[in-house]
């Protein structure tokens, strides 16, 4: 974003020294692009900060600017236009930062340069954000490029189990245990405690152990190691000297009924030299295939690690440890990138109170839907769960699916009734003011009678609240379009702008065509956002899966018309959700909430048009899906 303040039309210069004398005090320069649009933004050129626009506010000039202006402009790129007097209905269906009137004060120039910076802030931070995860993310990807088993595991637990094993095998330890010191939050700094996190056993099943924290203190074995940073090689803990702090735990011991007696300690330190974890093996075997089972047995074939198991097992801890951060740190990525959605998710929610948890809920119903389908392993749709990754990208689809709305106006995403509620009020002032000159001037209103205006005025309350309206009300909506007042200034004035008939007239819904036309367009607007996420492989279909949620199967959707056989199955699923979702979801200001038997209904009959895949809406009914979030207690049973 370029520190540039691009002026289009025509000003006063008394208006231009004001908007330059402050633009310098905010640190902003001022281009004056004039009526021929030169300096509003040339191809290779930054981008300016904001345009403000002298020219005419008619739709005309309007919209031809922002054909002609650089991608972003409205959205990205505050936008402030002039106006007369009024603002002028059409502007409402343009992402228009703001208007001003001439000529302009200090206080305006200064409210709109705060604008300016609250918008470049906003975005700063957003890109800020977004570059952090690229870069947890590709950092992520760099250390799993390390060639070595233990290096290719992501899965702490997992990798806990292989480090284990390995260092087992190596030096036939019987038995072994892997403690984690814990941290304070994800990637804080280390606290003094570990978490004993896996234990192997070839002789006792340990399968019931549970995990369980040991304070780093040099009373107990484990704790000394991680408190002093130092191996500890002891060939028999039951001969411990008196002079050493650290005594064996026994309640290991004795909830196994398994005596240890060698036991090679060793600290994991990561390249800060810092004990991120604690390795302990246990009972050195001179042949690995002797069971230890039997306690009697122990004596007789449990021997000492020698310095070479000890040396072994040191130089794995310094791979093992950076693995173990380095799986730590996968987990942290994870939940900063999951954590980033949830936000964008989050930020969608504040514009669109309407429908204010509608994503998280359509995610749940996915995730429902794809449980369902692991019963049924030659199912075609258990494709869904063959892979962890696939299972990520259908929850991640449905997660991200309605991103687009972010660049939907916010009177159209808030829109309560059929006519925003500043139109409205205007409307009803219009109407208390057509009153008045009814017992001032009454040659000056078409109006006969106050009982004609007030039958007037409940029509408009009426029709304005959601549901259905009947021909004749649509009859008077454009007799009352007709009747018009003169305005203190001697000029005639309808009571109904074009837009107050057409919203007003609205049958279904409470949106007009050019407000149902911008919701659309959040469909593809997800596919351009989310196609600018570096998705990792086994994810790359993220933004195709959320953008096609409302293609139908006989190409009667959007955003692009695609048939059943060019919709992914995810989008096919995401589709019926989210309808019937929409449905059954709390009140909304345009319908009432619906029965859950009544919506099942509507999907059948979508399915019946071809709108719909029939066994997606089958599958979704006969497991009972539909009731995850009415009955839960009766989905997956």
């Amino acid at each position: 974003m370029g520190k540039k303040i691009v002026i289009l039309g025509d000003l006063s210069e008394a208006d231009l020294e004001r908007i330059d004398a402050i633009a310098q005090q905010h640190g902003y320069e001022v281009a004056v692009a004039g009526n021929d649009g030169d300096a509003a933004g040339s191809e290779g050129a930054a981008l300016p900060a904001a345009y403000l626009s002298f020219l005419p506010c008619t739709p005309a000039t309007v919209i031809e600017q922002f054909g002609t202006l650089p991608i972003g402009a409205g959205e990205t790129i505050p936008f402030f236009q002039r106006v007369e007097h009024t603002v002028p209905p059409f502007t409402r269906e343009l992402p228009i930062a703001g208007f001003f009137e001439v000529p302009l004060t200090k206080t305006v120039i200064i409210s709109i340069f705060r604008s300016i910076e609250r918008n470049e802030a906003l975005l700063t931070s957003q890109r800020e954000l977004s570059q952090k995860v690229v870069a947890a993310r590709s950092e992520n990807e760099r250390l799993v490029e390390i060639g070595t088993a233990l290096t290719n595991e992501t899965d702490l637990r997992r990798l806990l189990h292989l480090i284990l094993t390995i260092c087992r095998k190596a030096v036939h330890a019987d038995a072994g245990s892997v403690y984690v010191r814990e941290r304070q939050g994800s990637g804080g700094p280390f606290l003094d405690s570990l978490l004993f996190m896996v234990a192997q056993n070839d002789s006792i099943d340990t399968e019931r152990g549970s995990q369980h924290q040991l304070p780093i203190s040099r009373e107990s074995i484990a704790g000394y190691v991680a408190d002093t940073g130092k191996p500890l090689n002891i060939d028999d803990i039951a001969m411990l000297e008196e002079g050493v702090p650290y005594r064996p735990n026994t309640k290991f011991q004795n909830y196994f009924g398994y005596r240890s007696k060698s036991m090679l300690t060793v600290p994991l330190k990561n390249i800060n030299h810092e004990v991120v974890g604690v390795l302990q093996l246990i009972n050195h075997k001179d042949d690995p295939s002797r069971l230890l089972s039997d306690g009697s047995k122990i004596d007789e074939y449990v021997t000492p690690f020698n310095l070479h198991d000890e040396s072994f097992v040191l130089s794995v801890a310094s791979l093992a440890a950076v693995s173990i951060e380095r799986a730590q740190l996968h987990e942290s990525i994870t939940a900063l990138f999951e954590g980033f959605l949830n936000s964008a998710v989050a930020s969608i929610d504040e514009r669109d109170r309407v429908t204010s948890g509608h994503s998280r809920r359509v995610m749940g119903y996915a995730m429902a839907f794809v449980d369902a389908v692991e019963k049924y392993p030659k199912h075609p749709f258990h494709v869904l769960c063959e892979t962890p990754e696939r299972r990520r990208q259908f929850k991640f689809a449905a997660q991200l699916h309605d991103i687009g709305k972010i660049g939907v106006p916010e009177y159209v995403l808030n829109k309560e009734r059929k006519l925003s509620r500043d139109t409205f009020e205007q409307l009803i002032a219009r109407i208390d003011y057509i009153s008045l000159r009814m017992v001032l001037a009454p040659e000056s209103v078409s109006w006969k009678s106050s009982e004609e205006l007030e039958e007037d005025r409940e029509l408009i309350i009426r029709v304005n609240n959601y549901g259905k309206i009947d021909s004749s009300d649509i009859a008077k909506l454009r007799e009352l379009a007709a009747k018009t007042y003169t305005d203190s200034n001697g000029r005639s004035i309808p009571l109904l702008s074009a837009y107050d008939l057409e919203a007003l007239s609205i049958t279904r819904g409470n949106l007009t065509s050019a407000e149902r036309d911008l919701i659309n367009s959040h469909a593809r607007s997800s596919f351009r956002i989310l196609s600018q996420i570096p998705w990792t492989s086994g994810l790359d279909d993220v933004p195709k899966i959320a953008a096609q949620h409302h293609e139908k199967i006989d190409g009667s959707g959007y955003p692009d018309g695609l048939t059943g056989e060019e919709m992914f199955l995810e989008s096919k699923i995401l589709a019926v959700i989210d309808i019937y979702e929409a449905l059954v979801a709390q009140d909304r200001s345009y319908k009432p909430k619906m029965a859950p038997e009544t919506a099942l209904e509507i999907l059948r009959h979508e399915v019946a048009q071809n709108h719909l895949d029939r066994t997606v809406v089958e599958f979704f009914i006969n497991e009972g899906i539909y009731n995850l979030y009415v009955r839960p207690e009766l989905v997956l049973q």
